[in-house]
């Protein structure tokens, strides 16, 4: 192992790091045509929704006469909101705790789908889908059957159809929309499922394992691209919205591997979430033939299914992202490394990036060639003179080789690593260092990202980021 002159390294069980840097009701809802005046609703689409809420004490207004029906809502008002349509939590919170713990309490006990790695994150309208459909049925749905179902139901037409694309499952929640989803809910159902959901499949965006190729574009339509993986199947990367970046692999036209890391399109049958503690997560497994716990993740295989759990071990070691594989696939024989694999992980490493900062709320990077030519350079410096270091043996910085490829920045900072058997592990590995890299890969100020990945050499495969701000 050649280790650093100038930047940390670290040595972690499967690589190593280094780091630079409606209609059956029980009577009619109603709502005076004059119940609140606020100073922004007259006119509005939704003003008889606002007064119908405000009445029955859902939402209020603010102390400037203003009801901001145009403001977003995060997922704590609107499990509160939904909670308090149908009169079913006590609104007093234990003393030292979040005012939004009793109706947590409520809907965990219940195993309601909350995505709670963002839960005062702004709402995306599919997450809500989700949560009205289970609520209000007591089964279990993804994220797009959730969606249709309230099409059916006629709680929802879309914000632009009545289709699950016209829905906008990626759109922010508004507050007057979520008062018309309630309005309407109340009228389709007078009360909510006491049924606790028990999940029947593991399944992703409504995907499970052994679905086949054609049903999974059907229900999500076209990848963004399709990448080599060196376990011989290929992945369907479906990278549209870095909010909900979803991951299938795909050989002899069946689903045999599933990826991400947004709690909202996973649902697994354990009861295993992303953002829960990975003890909490242990005692929900069952029928486990082999375990295996690392630095970055905890894997364990059931019924011949293999689920990675990576883990965030600076927050409380809680579910970053799953990776779900048929226990085939991941014992089949490696595929060759080739071009075409290290394009795939530079592009992976690239889309993990904005999808762990997407999940946090920071300002996601652009890509930026010259910065990856300078990263695919240094890692296939690394690989052909056998070396692992920031400094390369002729005493060229990241700096110097940014320089040289053209890249003009104001602050920059590149991660480095080795030895990880893909570029998912490698993130992780990144994401729990202490040693700087996880700061570079959630630094805000930092802008453009380049990635560059190389195979051979000691360490197999090679890692590097480039990041800069102009």
């Amino acid at each position: 192992m050649h280790h650093p002159r100038h930047f940390s390294t670290i040595l972690k069980k499967g690589g190593i790091l280094a780091v630079l840097s409606v209609l059956a009701v029980a009577g009619p809802l109603q709502a005076s045509a004059d119940a609140v005046a606020f100073k922004d609703t007259s006119g509005h689409w939704a003003g008889f929704y606002i007064s119908w809420a405000t009445e029955q004490h859902l939402a209020q207004g603010y102390e400037d006469g203003s009801f901001k029906p145009n403001k977003l809502v995060n997922e704590a008002e609107f499990l509160a909101m939904l909670l308090r349509t149908y009169s079913l939590v006590n609104e007093s919170a234990p003393t030292g705790s979040s005012w939004s713990t009793p109706y947590y309490d409520y809907a965990n006990n219940l195993g309601w789908p909350l995505s709670t790695i963002k839960p005062t994150g702004e709402l995306r309208r599919g997450q809500a889908a989700l949560l009205l459909a289970s609520a209000a049925s007591g089964k279990a749905y993804t994220e797009q059957s959730a969606i249709q179902w309230l099409l059916n139901e006629k709680i929802s037409s879309g914000r632009t159809s009545a289709t699950v694309a016209g829905f906008a499952a990626d759109g922010k929640l508004t507050r007057a929309e979520a008062l018309t989803f309630f309005y309407n809910l109340k009228l389709h159902s007078s009360t909510l499922s006491a049924t606790k959901i028990q999940n029947t499949n593991d399944s992703l965006g409504g995907i499970a394992l052994n679905d086949t190729q054609q049903r999974l574009q059907q229900l999500l339509g076209k990848p963004s691209r399709i990448d080599p993986s060196e376990y011989g199947f290929s992945w369907y990367v479906y990278n549209a919205s870095y909010d909900n970046l979803m991951m299938f692999g795909v050989q002899n036209e069946r689903v045999t591997a599933l990826y991400s890391n947004t709690g909202s399109s996973w649902s697994l049958k354990s009861g295993v979430k992303i953002s829960q503690s990975i003890e909490n997560a242990k005692k929900l497994v069952s029928n486990v033939t082999k375990a295996e716990a690392a630095d970055d993740y905890y894997a364990y295989t059931t019924n011949k299914v293999r689920t990675t759990l990576f883990l965030d071990r600076q927050n409380n070691s809680k579910i970053s992202a799953i990776l779900v594989m048929n226990q085939e696939s991941s014992q089949a024989p490696k595929a060759a490394y080739s071009s075409k694999l290290e394009a795939a992980y530079e592009q992976q490493l690239f889309d993990l990036a904005n999808a762990e900062r997407a999940s946090r709320g920071i300002p996601l990077l652009l890509w930026d060639k010259l910065a990856a030519a300078s990263a695919h350079g240094h890692s296939s410096d690394m690989s052909a003179r056998d070396f692992f270091d920031h400094t390369n043996p002729d005493g060229s910085t990241p700096f110097d080789r940014m320089k040289a490829n053209g890249v003009k920045y104001h602050s920059a900072s590149e991660n480095i690593a080795a030895g990880y058997t893909n570029s998912i592990f490698a993130h992780y590995g990144w994401i729990n260092s202490k040693k700087g890299h996880r700061e570079t890969l959630l630094s805000s100020k930092l802008k453009r990202l380049g990635t560059g990945v190389a195979i051979g050499g000691s360490y197999q495969v090679y890692y590097t980021q480039n990041f800069y701000t102009p």
